[in-house]
């Protein structure tokens, strides 16, 4: 994971090689600020395309089944409250807006939350540690998927929720599409195209997306009413799966068929 922060210097070379990157956060931000393809060619501005396919040299763009790729932003910013700024920002929200809190009066309900917030914050973030069942708010930590769905189709707004699709204007230049599931092998052979094969050893053997979250997606998704899970698709993921070539229909037809989670219990899924 640490591969797609900026400040590591093995990033930072492959960024100045290879010039874009267009599905991690802290590469692609500060490369589309000063480039951003998507919204100049939306603007209508024609003048910058030559020119800037020129800079480029070889366009690519990394991809993630879509599916997976929205559990996985809920789990790596959300759940638990394991980033303070994000629980502080959204977490909190969420949770007092979707909780189900019927039984303590509004005075006890904010004291409640209060302490569960003091508690998440402590150490700058929460953690499974936390879980409490006298405190509906810590009951689980944090937000729960299910409540993270509802508050991505009512005000979600948030970058790692953006489809590929708006962020990277894939209609307007021609990138080469790299798959997170089978990075390394579609890395070095774009390394190779571009005649740098002596970046090979300075991308990580071990990074892959085969790890906790995608052996959870079935949990996570089957604690959600599956209407919900129909309209979060349409929203975020519908358009990634058809242009990326991923199987999400038959991935939906297999969640639909699964007896539903404990909305609580499938936070426990590691």
């Amino acid at each position: 994971k640490q591969w797609y922060q900026r400040r590591v210097r093995g990033l930072d070379l492959i960024c100045q090689i290879l010039y874009h990157h267009a599905a991690y956060d802290h590469c692609d931000m500060h490369l589309l600020r000063r480039h951003n393809p998507a919204e100049k060619f939306l603007k209508g501005d024609s003048a910058w395309s030559a020119d800037y396919e020129r800079q480029l040299g070889h366009p690519f763009m990394v991809v993630r089944n879509p599916i997976n790729r929205f559990l996985s932003a809920f789990r790596d910013k959300f759940e638990f409250g394991n980033l303070a700024w994000y629980y502080k920002t959204y977490g909190e929200g969420m949770v007092l807006k979707y909780r189900n809190v019927t039984n303590e009066d509004p005075k006890k309900k904010m004291s409640l939350l209060a302490a569960a917030k003091s508690a998440i914050l402590e150490d700058n973030g929460g953690s499974i540690d936390l879980w409490d069942e006298s405190n509906p708010y810590l009951n689980p930590p944090g937000p729960m998927f299910s409540e993270f769905i509802q508050w991505a189709l009512a005000d979600g707004n948030d970058p790692h929720l953006t489809p590929f699709y708006r962020r990277c204007g894939p209609c307007s230049l021609d990138y080469s599409i790299l798959r997170l599931e089978s990075l390394k092998e579609e890395v070095e052979y774009l390394f190779k195209t571009v005649g740098r094969s002596d970046l090979n050893e300075k991308f990580p053997a071990s990074l892959n997306a085969k790890g906790k979250t995608n052996d959870c997606v079935d949990k996570f998704y089957s604690s959600v009413p599956f209407p919900l899970v129909k309209r979060v698709y349409q929203k975020f993921m519908r358009v990634d799966c058809e242009l990326y070539s991923y199987p999400c229909e038959e991935a939906l037809e297999r969640i639909e068929s699964l007896e539903p989670a404990d909305p609580r219990e499938v936070h426990r899924c590691k």
